[in-house]
């Protein structure tokens, strides 16, 4: 074999080495850091899931609570009405509550022996559910249970049920209150959570029945039919209560292909979630990531063969140029001299030219051996540079998912925290109410005034329960949808001078100082004026609660440039510049948790104001006050 093919050959050689051993680091670490991700995902999902589930159950458990403390019951309970007049109001009840989906299969009544006594379903009544797991459960913890999956003994359909004891002044067990709602409503609420193209959710309950699944057809059958086999370690935990316990296998499925499961405990009523990802569609994403890494390998390794012929061309010119003299000057003595010389100066002529060709390669060396090892050297330097530039990469990138994760989890907290506050509030205004209605039904109490005072303060209470419940209804309705507007044509000059008045009287009304101005023309706003005035009324609400009596409030409304800015300025404690990308966010609250709140009245405010093409600006000192504006243009085509 030639000079020029081995040369050839082993710049070849080496190339093609080293772009495989690059292509195989390169999918390595894409393919751990894709189903690194993918993993993340499927938690972050799973704990979306949860947050959706325990709000569900919650919700029902409240709703439970609540109609065993609704009069009508317990006028039924006390003889007062018929049993058809409580059949109706229970399923006038049950349909209003199924307005936005049939959810809700009964709304039932249970003596104290577990027997069905009024319900929506004439099927139902006198059916004895003594025997439930639940009804036991509640009857000995006195307490609202939630059951596991159920058939129902009245037509069959797999049920879901709340049970909840309902006492009478003497705080004694009168009868049970229940809710019953068909099981696939888990189903609906993790439908629309995507994992890939074929991976989805599942729920299994503490009796090892499927409680949610895309095919419906499976619900309430044994979830070991479906290769579902929860971890011995994560049913320790449900057993324990422990939510959030976290566990992840590789199994086969029923098809004989490997998937990922992840299981995660729900803790309260021992359920368990599960995401299940084809580990097929894992590598799919790998696969396609080794072809565009082969791909980009063949290009390099085609040009690679090109400057191998090349560079061999170079290198063989001298070489060949010395064996034609030498051969030459064998034939006589008399021209080797000459030979020799001539053959010296045209290697000296053919070596410059190389070094003039291979300037970019740094090359200072009449040794063409030598040159080729230090070219191989700087293209080794570079290919180390793009591969320390892609791990950079890589590790900017878990980063952001950390970030992401962490985003997830500070929701998750507000959420838990803003329940935590509203259960308090409602559980505080309940225990008055009890407390006062037992002092006055005891008949300790005689004298007239302090049973006014007593009657004063359960209306008290409640009317704020009322306001609570309106409130926190409303609020979380604006949270969760955009807001809906009801745009109107509006005076500007009546409506800028309605808010200003408003505001003076509630700051004066507080015991602080008011300052204001107020200059509007006449003009036309085409805009949700209820809508407006809640915005304001938070950031005025706000202005008071976060200042002290005494101190001063500004509010100003003025008109420029065929527009109204709408501006409340404090001298109370301010905003820390920390909190500043985080008070619009729902449910926070800063670190003023003295001062009652649910971290919804500054998130609401900028859906409305944003949702009227405006923007809700601030700025702030912190432990000088803070001020909050927004503008609303008028209608020109009035104009």
């Amino acid at each position: 074999m030639s000079l020029k093919k081995r040369i050839t050959l082993a710049i070849c050689a080496i190339i093609i080495i080293f772009l495989i051993l690059l292509s195989c680091i390169i999918y390595t670490k894409s393919a751990s850091i894709l189903n690194q991700n993918a993993e993340m995902y499927m938690r972050s999902q799973l704990d979306r899931a949860q947050e959706n589930i325990d709000l569900l159950i919650h919700i029902n458990r409240l709703e439970t609570e609540k109609l065993a403390l609704d009069p009508k019951v317990k006028q039924f309970l006390n003889g007062e009405i018929r049993v058809d007049e409580i059949n109706r109001y229970l399923t006038a009840s049950m349909n209003e509550k199924n307005t936005n989906g049939n959810h809700y299969k009964d709304l039932f009544l249970l003596n104290p022996e577990g027997k069905i006594i009024a319900t929506c379903m004439p099927k139902a009544m006198g059916l004895d559910l003594s025997s439930r797991e639940y009804f036991q459960k509640s009857k000995q913890l006195k307490k609202t249970i939630t059951s596991d999956i159920l058939v129902a003994k009245s037509d069959g359909a797999l049920i879901v049920i709340t049970v909840t004891p309902i006492y009478n002044t003497k705080d004694q067990v009168m009868a049970y209150a229940g809710i019953a709602i068909l099981a696939e409503f888990f189903s609906h609420f993790i439908k629309d959570l995507k994992l890939g193209n074929t991976g989805y959710y599942a729920i299994v309950d503490s009796n090892n029945l499927i409680l949610s699944h895309p095919d419906k057809s499976l619900i309430a059958t044994d979830a070991a039919n479906t290769k579902f086999e929860i971890p011995r370690t994560l049913l320790a935990e449900n057993a324990k209560n422990t939510a959030n316990a976290v566990t992840k296998r590789i199994l086969m499925n029923n098809k004989n292909l490997r998937e990922l499961q992840i299981y995660k405990s729900m803790g309260s009523n021992r359920w368990t979630l599960i995401a299940i990802l084809p580990e097929k569609e894992l590598q799919e994403r790998s696969f396609h990531l080794l072809s565009y890494v082969i791909g980009i390998g063949a290009l390099m390794i085609i040009m690679a063969m090109g400057i191998g012929i090349y560079l061999s061309d170079k290198i063989t010119v001298p070489i060949v140029a010395i064996t034609e003299y030498m051969n030459r000057a064998a034939k006589g003595r008399f021209m080797i001299e000459k030979s020799i010389s001539d053959s010296l100066k045209n290697f000296r002529k053919n070596s410059e030219n190389i070094f003039n060709e291979t300037a970019y390669w740094n090359i200072h060396s009449s040794d063409e051996i030598g040159n080729l090892n230090r070219s191989l050297k700087n293209l080794k330097e570079y290919f180390l540079f793009i591969i320390r530039q892609f791990e950079y990469e890589s590790e900017q990138m878990i980063k952001a998912s950390k970030e992401l994760t962490s985003t997830i989890e500070d929701a998750s907290y507000r959420t838990a925290k803003f329940i935590s506050t509203l259960s308090h509030d409602l559980k505080t205004s309940i225990t008055l109410i009890k407390g006062y209605a037992k002092g006055i039904l005891s008949g300790i109490i005689q004298e007239e005034e302090v049973k006014r005072q007593f009657l004063e303060g359960i209306y008290n209470s409640a009317e704020d329960m009322e306001r609570i419940t309106c409130d926190i209804l409303d609020s979380a309705y604006e949270a969760q949808y955009c807001p809906k507007l009801h745009r109107e044509p509006v005076s500007s000059k009546d409506f800028a001078f309605k808010l200003f008045k408003k505001s003076r009287q509630y700051i004066v009304d507080s015991q602080r100082i008011f300052e204001g101005l107020c200059q509007c023309t006449e003009g036309i706003l085409s805009i949700d004026s209820v809508k407006i005035e809640r915005a304001w009324d938070n950031l005025l609400t706000n202005a008071v609660k976060y200042s002290t009596e005494g101190s001063k409030i500004q509010v100003h409304i003025l008109e420029e440039n065929h527009a109204i800015e709408f501006r409340i300025t404090d001298e109370g404690i301010g905003i820390k510049p920390e909190e500043f990308d985080k008070i619009f966010n729902m449910f926070y609250r800063g670190e003023h948790q003295k001062n009652k709140g649910y971290g919804l009245g500054l998130f609401i405010a900028k859906s409305i104001i944003e949702a009227h093409k405006s923007t809700l600006k601030f700025k702030s000192v912190y432990g000088k006050g803070s001020s909050f504006w927004f503008s609303l243009e008028k209608d020109k085509s009035i104009l």
